[in-house]
């Protein structure tokens, strides 16, 4: 008897687990390393901590950055930034990123996957691919360094390619792809190298 009673409990919690796990509880994706301070909901962030939806991640300080990967093998680094996280599932990510940089590489999306980034001037939308953003008070700017970046604002819509960059002073400012320059290119890869991404 009290055997059965054991099982149907151990079931009844699998089932619980499961559901959980279905209804959007699993974790998506964990800060992995941390130079610096930084915050999240103005509370001082630790390796492994989860992001999800709804949080706010602070980089105040200059050269200050974190790693986020995603179980799908995604990985970012937010550096002196300040970012909204406003959607995050295993399908479907979105960054609202207000200040700072955000380099991101992101694997081949399955079908009906998401991976945007939106600033005040600008969103981005992409496939799979490794780009930089930087958003400040001046400007938004992106750099593509494989793949394509999608980007969209009040004024339509481009794709931006390999070894091209895009910078929109203004909202309404028009949406033009343009060679990047060497240094650039360079200065973004070495980023991407010291995350372990070539």
């Amino acid at each position: 008897m009290i055997f059965k009673s054991f099982i149907s409990i151990l079931a009844l919690s699998l089932v619980i687990i499961s559901n959980s796990y279905a209804a959007g509880f699993m974790q998506v994706a964990n800060v992995t390393k941390i130079h610096g301070s930084a915050f999240i909901n103005k509370e001082k962030i630790k390796e492994g901590a989860e992001v999800a939806e709804g949080m706010e991640i602070n980089i105040p300080k200059k050269g200050d950055f974190i790693e986020i990967k995603f179980q799908n093998g995604h990985l970012v680094r937010f550096m002196e930034a300040k970012v909204l996280v406003e959607k995050l599932n295993p399908k479907n990510t979105l960054f609202n990123l207000l200040k700072g940089k955000i380099y991101s590489a992101i694997k081949p999306l399955i079908q009906d996957e998401t991976f945007q980034v939106s600033t005040k001037r600008v969103s981005f939308g992409v496939r799979g691919t490794k780009f930089l953003i930087e958003e400040s008070k001046n400007q938004t700017y992106l750099c593509v360094c494989d793949g394509v970046v999608s980007a969209k604002s009040k004024k339509g819509e481009v794709n931006v390619q390999r070894d091209e960059d895009l910078a929109l002073a203004k909202p309404a400012g028009e949406l033009k792809a343009t060679l990047a320059t060497k240094n650039m290119m360079k200065m973004t890869n070495q980023v991407f190298s010291e995350m372990g991404i070539h």
